[in-house]
């Protein structure tokens, strides 16, 4: 069963007894985001041969959309997992998903950790260009990084999953009237979707918050869709399961992974239902008694280490 709220699992996140604020207002989130410091998090990380911090993919408007990337021990080239972190589109970044991504790169991953935009300064659809863009920009560089541009696995956890679901609809029913800076031309394509406890169907967060009410309604719609949250919640680059049939049946395979106590459960299965009905080879793992963001916790949580063994099976099938 959901919680009623989200103080418990922020509290495991940030190490201490806390509650996650409630924004009342569009000015209130970046200081919400200031006092989310999930860095404590950030020991006895799994080893890898190089950290590359900062790395600048693009610059526009005066903001630089940079990643962290970590390259494997051994020659490659290396399969390639494009990540982007969870945090409502308006909260956290590439430091607070340390953990998951460094354990995934151990594994023999070139990981890409991204820095997207946030709302409410950067609104929809900013962030959705930055992970697109990001793909394109694994496709023409990732070599330089020991990577394979060929073999790509696009994943993400809660707002990082919907965006990077929404990324693969958007580069098939086209990108044109985005900002697709100088790689509008690139062609992408995955291997792989790798989906952390996301978000597919805006319109259904609004009918069952759970644990989510006061960020559904403050930060995944009017901040990041903006006031016109209403005739954007159901456009599939924001909700993916929305999708058409025919693009929805073009998914590489796919696999999605959530606690039983998280409220966007539901999201999971709709998601998990629309592909399964397609035939796109899709896996989902219910995790009994976790709650949202349960992949930063391995090693405060029984199990985390047993489910990312189970991913990295799957992943392993996917790029070989």
């Amino acid at each position: 069963m959901a919680h009623p709220n989200n103080n418990n699992w922020i509290s495991l996140l940030v190490g201490q007894q806390a509650e996650l604020p409630v924004c009342s207002s569009l000015d209130e989130i970046p200081l919400a985001r200031a006092g989310l410091d999930m860095s404590y998090l950030n020991k006895d990380l799994a080893p890898v041969a190089e950290v590359h911090e900062n790395v600048v993919l693009r610059s526009r408007e005066g903001f630089d959309l940079t990643a962290e990337i970590y390259v494997p021990e051994g020659t490659g080239p290396f399969p390639v997992v494009l990540y982007s972190h969870g945090g409502g589109w308006c909260l956290s970044s590439p430091v607070g998903v340390r953990r998951p991504t460094r354990k995934i790169a151990n594994q023999g991953y070139v990981v890409v950790n991204l820095d997207y935009g946030l709302a409410p300064e950067h609104p929809f659809p900013w962030g959705l260009e930055d992970v697109i863009y990001a793909a394109r920009w694994v496709k023409t560089h990732i070599a330089g990084y020991h990577g394979d541009p060929n073999t790509i696995v696009i994943s993400g956890d809660s707002a990082g999953a919907n965006l990077s679901a929404a990324t693969v609809v958007a580069l098939k029913m086209g990108t044109g009237d985005l900002d697709n800076g100088d790689l509008g031309g690139v062609d992408v394509s995955f291997a792989g979707v790798l989906l952390f406890f996301g978000v597919f169907d805006f319109p259904q967060t609004l009918l069952r918050p759970g644990s989510n009410t006061g960020g559904v309604e403050m930060m995944w719609h009017l901040a990041y869709l903006g006031p016109e949250f209403a005739t954007r919640n159901q456009h599939p680059f924001v909700s993916p399961a929305l999708a058409s049939d025919e693009v929805l049946r073009t998914f590489p395979p796919t696999y999605l992974t959530v606690g039983s106590e998280d409220s966007l459960l539901p999201q999971s299965l709709e998601m998990t239902d629309k592909l399964g009905w397609l035939n796109v080879p899709v896996t989902l793992s219910v995790n009994p008694g976790w709650d949202h963001t349960f992949s930063y916790m391995d090693h405060l949580i029984p199990g985390v280490s047993e489910e990312f063994d189970r991913i990295f099976r799957w992943l392993k099938g996917v790029v070989s």
